[in-house]
């Protein structure tokens, strides 16, 4: 079976649309349609989809062959990419997986500059926190991960990369803003916006907390936001204070909608770091990384 058809069919079976799966491939619909076409004529004329001007559906036939596709696939993509390795190629698929607040403000003008030098590498980003990023290394789904982590993981290897400041964040109007640093024993008594369990931000800042002196299960807690862009509005509308990269927040800084402060008597830095199989390092996975550290954002500094 031609790889190509199987690739544009798995494309349709997992999106059930040929518009999106044309999108997704960087093709048109018409020819999505006639690489299915021709994969069913090459199957004997069996019909992989149902098709209507609604909706499409696998049919038992199209189930069966997308149920055994990454059986079929995977040793052909491995091979390609091990002969991309042996040679240096920066070329074919990149999967990647960034953690919210690095896949959000510190990796976009990476992706941008590796996708203008080497336009035949097709970049494949997902947004998850450093948790997830772990699993979606360690499970094959990404290439190279980049997390709010220097901790070690069984299989993974963890280097650091860059480091920045989480500081108390609060709207222009709070008591924070006539502060020059906020004391620990004041933070204690305000309304905390935290990000979700599993976020690397989080597990950063509750290190920071207890090195302080706070007794985290007595924190007033204002509410778990899974994004730091919501993160930002809560805070903006008084719902409470939050401790965020930052790096994240400069439009802000720079408008006066919020501010930024210090936790007094404690520098509050972590690690940004790159996280692979310690079996597999793809050069495009290096290219990217060395381009993260080279255009860094303001306030991050080589770890």
């Amino acid at each position: 079976m031609d790889t190509r058809r199987l690739i544009v069919f798995r494309a349709v079976a997992q999106r059930l649309s040929f518009t999106d799966a044309a999108l997704s491939l960087h093709l048109s619909q018409s020819a999505v349609s006639q690489q299915i076409a021709a994969l069913e004529r090459e199957l004997g004329g069996v019909a992989l989809l149902e098709r209507s001007r609604r909706h499409v559906a696998l049919t038992a036939e199209g189930a069966a062959l997308y149920q055994r596709l990454d059986a079929i696939l995977g040793p052909i993509v491995e091979a390609e990419r091990a002969v991309a390795a042996a040679h240096g190629l920066i070329a074919g698929d990149l999967w990647v997986a960034a953690s919210l607040t690095v896949g959000s403000y510190m990796i976009p003008g990476a992706l941008a500059a590796l996708g203008a030098r080497h336009p035949e590498l097709r970049l494949h980003v997902e947004l998850e926190n450093s948790s997830q990023v772990i699993r979606s290394v360690l499970s094959g789904a990404a290439d190279v991960g980049y997390i709010e982590d220097e901790a070690e993981h069984p299989g993974v290897t963890v280097s650091p990369l860059l480091e920045d400041e989480l500081v108390v964040v609060a709207s222009r109007e709070h008591r924070f803003a006539a502060l020059r640093e906020v004391p620990p024993d004041q933070l204690a008594v305000e309304s905390l916006i935290l990000r979700e369990p599993g976020s690397g931000t989080r597990g950063v800042a509750e290190a920071h907390l207890a090195a302080a002196g706070l007794d985290l299960g007595s924190l007033r807690l204002a509410a778990e936001i899974g994004g730091i862009e919501a993160i930002k509005t809560a805070v903006a509308a008084g719902l409470g204070v939050a401790i965020i990269s930052r790096t994240t927040i400069s439009n802000e800084l720079s408008l006066g909608t919020l501010v930024a402060r210090p936790l007094a008597g404690i520098q509050m830095r972590r690690r940004i770091s790159v996280a692979g199989l310690a079996t597999a390092s793809l050069p495009a996975a290096r290219a990217l990384t060395e381009l993260v550290v080279e255009m860094r954002p303001a306030g991050a500094h080589p770890a």
